[in-house]
């Protein structure tokens, strides 16, 4: 799995290197999500993302109740999915599995 990795700048101007968990694009709400996690810490988030061209983009705040829900359930799947894998792949991945001996939740 290629390293999928973003940078926020935060309130006090300081880059937070994240590793983006997964993408998903919802057609319910037409709004494409980036679900990630800071370096360094067990928190996960998730925002809008908007594509604006070779690479880059903006993430945007999820205001709606229902959107939050949509990803805490995708997010839920997500973790389940890789402790299975982490449990019994021991580095012997098959191509489904992308953990490379940790789950990021």
């Amino acid at each position: 799995m290629q390293d999928a990795t973003l940078t926020i700048i935060g309130d006090n101007g300081q880059e937070i290197l994240c590793d983006i968990l997964f993408t998903y694009y919802s057609e319910e709400f037409g709004k494409h999500y980036v679900v990630f996690t800071p370096r360094g810490t067990d928190e996960c988030s998730a925002a809008e993302y908007i594509e604006s061209g070779a690479g880059a983009g903006e993430l945007k705040h999820i205001e709606s109740e229902e959107e939050w829900a949509l990803l805490e359930d995708l997010l839920e799947d997500y973790c389940n999915n890789m402790e299975e894998g982490c449990a019994g792949c021991q580095g012997d991945c098959d191509e489904e599995c992308h953990c490379e001996g940790e789950c990021h939740c």
